[in-house]
């Protein structure tokens, strides 16, 4: 296993990816649709991919937010990808050469006739197998461990076995589960590795489209540079991306328009149900169907809410919103500027992890039960840091 998982990762990880993708024939990109970062570096990486003449193939496990709706090319991520491996029937033909082959289909069964030019076929000349998977390599953008996969994982966990996997990510709770893991923590987003990868490979394919993508999804990740870990470096690599062409107008406009009429509704409705932990500097908040329903709010207004949260309510060092966007599932979101371990805290429910120490992820049950068992952890979990 080829692991790198430092400030900056060696040039020799970042060349076995180079060699392996120029070695692929067919590559199968993972990332989550509602990370901007995530579903931006995918969108580049694909398009990059398509122009070496791969067949790459960009799949979302999470829907794509509609705050992103504008990313060019996002209308070719697959809602769903097929893995069905093929059932190979081998006979050879050392003996006997194949003059004619045929078959016939009923309604539950299939014959296959094969006719010899000389001689005859026996049984000791067939043999059967599995096909591999029919993709040469998977990447996988933005995401710490197998477990954040979710179901994918669980439903082919055997494409991760049996296929070389590249696992790409800016964070440090990474888990380096990849054949090659390309973890650079001195990056502020997988789009600027993507960028680095793109530059190092063949920069001459990097055009207006990608610069867009790639810039997108850095300006996501970073809210638009605001974020403390912004560096000299990733500016620099911004005007490089906005002299190729990048729509910088666009995409500020998309990503931080006005706010919609929903989103200040919801916003009302969170204000009017904020409780606080002091002690603890805490406030939480939760939202129902119903609220979401009748102040016309879609799960995008509810991915921005924290974000008003952090910035609004800044004198707590920890947010926490609590979104019921469906009945029995609840989106819980939570950042803290205390050193908090919230991806491993929160990790049987597989968090999706931000740069701001942020997590997102899902919990199946009521409103109610969800916040008292999120709450609690966080309680227990501050009063034991904050000691």
């Amino acid at each position: 296993m080829i692991i790198s998982n430092m400030n900056n990762p060696s040039n020799n990880i970042l060349q076995t990816l180079i060699q392996r993708l120029a070695q692929a024939g067919s590559v199968l990109i993972l990332a989550s649709g509602s990370s901007g970062d995530g579903l931006a570096s995918g969108l580049a990486l694909r398009a990059f991919l398509k122009k070496l003449e791969k067949d790459a193939v960009f799949y979302a496990l999470k829907p794509i937010s509609d705050r992103f709706g504008f990313l060019p090319g996002v209308e070719e991520v697959l809602p769903q990808v097929d893995l069905t491996k093929s059932f190979v029937v081998d006979v050879s033909t050392k003996r006997s050469p194949l003059a004619e082959l045929s078959y016939k289909k009923d309604t539950d069964r299939l014959s296959i006739f094969l006719k010899p030019a000389t001689g005859s076929l026996t049984a000791q000349d067939v043999s059967f197998r599995s096909s591999t998977f029919p993709y040469d390599l998977v990447i996988v953008l933005g995401l710490t461990s197998f477990e954040q996969l979710g179901e994918f994982y669980a439903q082919h966990t055997d494409l991760f076995f049996e296929t070389p996997v590249a696992n790409i990510d800016f964070k440090a709770q990474n888990q380096n589960f990849g054949q090659i893991n390309l973890v650079n923590l001195s990056a502020t987003s997988c789009s600027e590795i993507i960028f680095d990868l793109i530059n190092q490979f063949e920069a001459s394919l990097l055009d207006e489209i990608m610069a867009t993508q790639l810039l997108a999804g850095i300006i996501a990740e970073t809210d638009s540079f605001q974020h403390r870990s912004t560096t000299p470096q990733i500016l620099m690599k911004a005007s490089q991306l906005v002299s190729l062409g990048a729509k910088q107008h666009e995409i500020i406009g998309s990503l931080y328009k006005t706010k919609s009429l929903g989103l200040l509704k919801l916003w009302g409705r969170v204000l009017s149900s904020l409780k606080q932990d002091e002690p603890r500097s805490l406030v939480y908040s939760s939202v129902t169907a119903v609220d979401l329903a009748e102040v016309g709010a879609t799960s995008a207004d509810a991915d921005n809410i924290l974000k008003e949260m952090v910035s609004q309510l800044a004198f707590a060092k920890t947010q926490l919103f609590l979104a019921e966007l469906q009945a029995g599932q609840v989106t819980v979101y939570c950042q803290s500027q205390i050193p908090l371990n919230l991806s491993e805290l929160f990790g049987r429910f597989n968090p999706e992890v931000s740069l701001n120490n942020g997590v997102k992820f899902v919990v199946g049950a009521g409103l109610a039960e969800a916040e008292l068992v999120i709450v609690e952890t966080l309680r227990n979990e501050l009063a034991r840091i904050l000691a």
